[in-house]
């Protein structure tokens, strides 16, 4: 009765009325109050579209702006705050139907700038997994559709190097034969999924766009802070574990200092994402480099530069 009561422009006055449920309902309430649009003659699909358009409209009225220095993605996380749930909440409107996807696609892809870009990892993540695995299948606009695959890609990254922490933490004192050569075998495996899924994104142009969209130069900006704070900090924490792996894996540290001539490479331009700022100046990344050419020197010999010629 209600939705018939709304006269004109009611796709748009509904879609209002459930973004007013806010974070009152949970999923299977608001999936019953937009089947309900549809029950009163009301195209679901829209309503579904407008009522996440204007969520995500309220919910970037209520969050502070992508601007100013890059935040922490290291320190630890306060709990999401109600604006930040409601965002990342507003995803579920358009994909409660497969009719919808393509409209998921767009705004996951806005949404996930916008936690990426505040440091929000976590919640990017909780994003991620609440989306339909169809919309990996999605290949129009590609410049959508490629922008989506890249944050899978550095998810897949993110949860590699958690193992990789998770592995090292593993390895105690006094192992047994056959547990030591159980864990290096682990230990070297992700290690080298770690680099080698890591190296592929370097050099594949991760988020990189030349092409016009609608609110395009909001969306570089927004793409170029996310690869300011995640491409240096992939490079550190990749140079770093190959670094401290050494001691098991000796070769890792020649390519500790291999990474050092991709970030050189000017077909890459990786040395552009380092900024002015703590923990992702150039000059950090640099002394990091010289520290694992000394370490080059450990087992005697006087060429720094013998680690990489072997």
């Amino acid at each position: 009765m209600y939705a018939g009561a709304l006269g004109d422009n009611a796709v748009e006055r509904y879609a209002m009325f459930l973004v007013s449920l806010e974070l009152t309902a949970d999923t299977t309430e608001r999936r019953l109050a937009l089947t309900r649009a549809r029950d009163h003659g009301l195209d679901m699909d829209r309503v579904a579209v407008a009522t996440a358009e204007r969520t995500i409209d309220k919910a970037f009225e209520l969050l502070p702006l992508l601007k100013g220095p890059l935040p922490s993605i290291i320190a630890l996380q306060p709990p999401p705050s109600d604006p930040e749930l409601f965002l990342l909440r507003s995803i579920e409107w358009t994909t409660y139907n497969d009719s919808t996807y393509a409209t998921a696609l767009e705004q996951a892809n806005v949404i996930l700038r916008y936690f990426l870009g505040a440091g929000r990892v976590s919640l990017a993540q909780t994003l991620l997994d609440m989306l339909p695995v169809e919309l990996a299948a999605i290949g129009e606009p590609e410049e959508r559709a490629t922008e989506y695959l890249h944050y899978r890609q550095f998810f897949v990254i993110w949860e590699t190097l958690e193992r990789v922490v998770e592995c090292q933490a593993l390895e105690v004192a006094h192992m047994n034969r056959e547990t030591r050569l159980a864990w290096m075998k682990d230990y070297r495996g992700v290690i080298d999924q770690a680099h080698d899924q890591i190296t592929k994104l370097l050099t594949s142009e991760w988020l990189v766009t030349d092409v016009e969209t609608p609110g395009g130069d909001r969306r570089r900006r927004e793409l170029i802070r996310i690869r300011q704070m995640y491409i240096p900090e992939l490079i550190i924490r990749l140079h770093s574990l190959l670094v401290v792996s050494r001691h098991h894996i000796p070769e890792n540290l020649k390519r500790a200092l291999q990474l050092a001539n991709t970030v050189a490479d000017s077909r890459y331009k990786l040395y552009e994402d380092f900024v002015n700022e703590e923990g992702r100046r150039l000059g950090d990344y640099l002394g990091a480099v010289r520290q694992a050419i000394l370490a080059g020197l450990e087992n005697g010999g006087s060429d720094p530069f013998r680690v990489v010629a072997v």
